[in-house]
């Protein structure tokens, strides 16, 4: 039972982790969101050719993945509900474990991302996770600066979710010890990019998120997403059947929100939801994609800020130790 909730924990962590895209009430830090390499200095020449040749080894070594029957037969799992603009992540059954130093394997992502479209699971791109030490640079990755590699502190993100709950955090620090710190491996940090390789990004393929898959996953057409802000889009994921459950639980579970907290955000959430269901009763056809995206823009501040006001400064604290932090690019 112990080491059950013990995993269950992790998994809620790693996903609190990976998938920090929250607006500010969910701890958007500065420098969240992934670094911009470009950023230092003045970027070195691209080497298109070279840069086209990885992603088509990526693209090549997740094909296979497009059926989603194959990854289940090979034994790839989801740590968590799909995200707001991201979907879903799975990660395979034998690695590979990706640590400082290492060439990575373009053909060989440790994580696949997967979004329900039309009632199917669509892979919609791929990750690469490198675990890094304190001090270290993030990887040097794709060829040229457009990569956006992030970094979550793992052993700090566990402390802080486990601050209120001793039992959990007793099993907790023992697993960090065996994993960490009895062996001397100080690789907590996971430095993290996605590359969106099989559904185009208006953003890039290497952006922090995909603000269209909100829009088509609801079956509206893909140029309703153009020109949309992030909050926007994050607007337009609450009208999904798990909009909220997804946008909130793993965050509320970390923060340690009290039930009287997650009942009253909850509520805001399921009023958001129907206000954004309200602009899309008029259907797709005669849809004003302005209308849709000033309403679901409003909707998701509205509560992004009622959020902010519920949780207290320490429990956005707790949910900002699992944000993501720009980090300095080693070699570019």
């Amino acid at each position: 039972m112990l080491k059950a909730m013990l995993k269950a924990m992790l998994k809620a962590v790693m996903l609190a982790m990976v998938l920090a895209t929250g607006g500010n009430a969910f701890a958007q830090t500065p420098g969240h969101g992934g670094e911009d390499h470009s950023a230092h200095g003045q970027a070195a020449p691209v080497n298109a050719v070279l840069l086209d040749r990885q992603l088509g080894e990526l693209r090549a070594g997740i094909e296979r993945y497009r059926d989603f029957n194959v990854a289940k037969r090979e034994g790839w799992t989801k740590f968590g509900d799909e995200e707001p603009l991201m979907g879903a992540h799975y990660s395979p059954p034998n690695g590979p474990d990706y640590v400082h130093g290492d060439a990575l394997d373009f053909s060989r992502p440790n994580n696949l991302i997967y979004m329900t479209i039309g009632g199917k699971k669509v892979l919609t791109g791929a990750a690469f996770v490198v675990r890094i030490a304190p001090g270290d640079p993030v990887p040097e990755g794709f060829e040229g600066s457009a990569d956006r590699w992030h970094v979550h502190d793992f052993v700090a993100a566990v402390e802080a979710a486990v601050e209120e709950r001793p039992i959990i955090g007793w099993l907790a620090n023992a697993w960090l010890d065996d994993t960490y710190r009895k062996k001397d491996d100080n690789r907590g940090r996971l430095a993290m990019v996605h590359v969106w390789a099989t559904e185009p990004n208006p953003d890039g393929v290497f952006a922090d998120a995909h603000r269209v898959l909100p829009y088509i996953a609801l079956g509206l057409p893909r140029s309703h997403a153009e020109g949309a802000s992030v909050e926007a889009a994050r607007g337009v994921h609450l009208a999904l059947k798990r909009g909220c459950e997804e946008t909130l639980d793993g965050r509320l579970w970390i923060a340690t929100a009290t039930g009287e907290q997650s009942r009253r955000i909850k509520l805001a959430c399921a009023t958001a939801a129907k206000r954004v269901r309200a602009v899309l009763g008029a259907g797709p056809a005669r849809l004003d994609p302005a209308e849709l995206n000033a309403e679901t823009e409003a909707a998701w501040r509205e509560l992004d800020a009622f959020i902010g006001m519920t949780l207290s400064a320490d429990q956005k604290r707790r949910i900002a130790m699992m944000s993501e932090h720009g980090e300095d690019h080693g070699g570019h």
